[in-house]
């Protein structure tokens, strides 16, 4: 592949009579090596009627589940952060799907890969491709009952993204330095977001900075933490 940005990828599908998109899409990166790289998963459906998809999570490794995502950079296979927990299940839920509710999932790459690992493939100052190949079967249903029976022959939704990422170490620096400040002095309503991103970055540096938060005066957050020390002990892949 040629250095070429692609921020979305789309399957048509047809579900009985009901023309069906699906994919994902690039909704935020800063194009730092080791930075946060926010995407989405879309299901959209044209004319009348919904259908109904399960929508699980994956209780052990904090993030959602039924995703695949297989990631290089410069060509070099990039691991799953927690390639050694179990999968144990987790909490899962319904949704209709219809042309008026179409879905959207955010979720964060760097949960799923060790985008961190790109700073190691880089001299500073340098910048290389990053190519994610991103899987989801889609096993819509025509009512919540069967959606909940886990159809084992559902299509597999599976598209190509591409990103230029350059290797910026005062500027991912920066980032964590924004990040934990969002933590700490920003609105509770709004911290959900800086929270989840910045636990997300594994450089050895970032990880110092969470420690930061040990002493928040929300408990939770400190329980946060450590939560992600523990899985970042814990989770395996080089």
């Amino acid at each position: 592949m040629t250095n070429k940005k692609i921020t979305e990828g789309v399957v048509d599908l047809v579900f009985g009579e009901a023309p069906v998109s699906a994919g994902f899409r690039i909704t935020n990166a800063c194009e730092l090596a080791g930075g946060p790289i926010e995407l989405e998963f879309f299901v959209e459906i044209s004319g009348g009627g919904s259908r109904y998809l399960l929508i699980p999570a994956d209780r052990m490794r904090c993030r959602a589940g039924e995703f695949s995502f297989f990631a290089t950079f410069a060509d070099v296979p990039l691991a799953d952060p927690f390639a050694n927990l179990p999968y144990m299940g987790g909490p899962a839920g319904v949704v209709e799907i219809a042309a008026d509710r179409p879905w959207r999932q955010p979720l964060i790459l760097n949960q799923f890969v060790r985008l961190e690992a790109a700073l190691c493939l880089l001299e500073p100052g340098a910048q290389g491709q990053l190519v994610v190949v991103c899987r989801r079967t889609l096993p819509l249903a025509a009512d919540q009952n069967a959606a909940l029976a886990r159809e084992s022959h559902a299509p597999l939704v599976e598209v190509q993204l591409a990103l230029e990422l350059r290797r910026d170490d005062a500027g991912l620096a920066a980032l964590v330095e924004q990040l934990i400040a969002e933590v700490r002095h920003g609105p509770r309503e709004q911290r959900e977001r800086p929270l989840s991103l910045l636990l997300t970055l594994r450089a050895p540096a970032a990880i110092d900075r969470w420690r930061t938060l040990m002493n928040h005066a929300d408990p939770a957050v400190a329980e946060r933490v450590r939560q992600a020390l523990w899985m970042d002990r814990n989770g395996g892949g080089p």
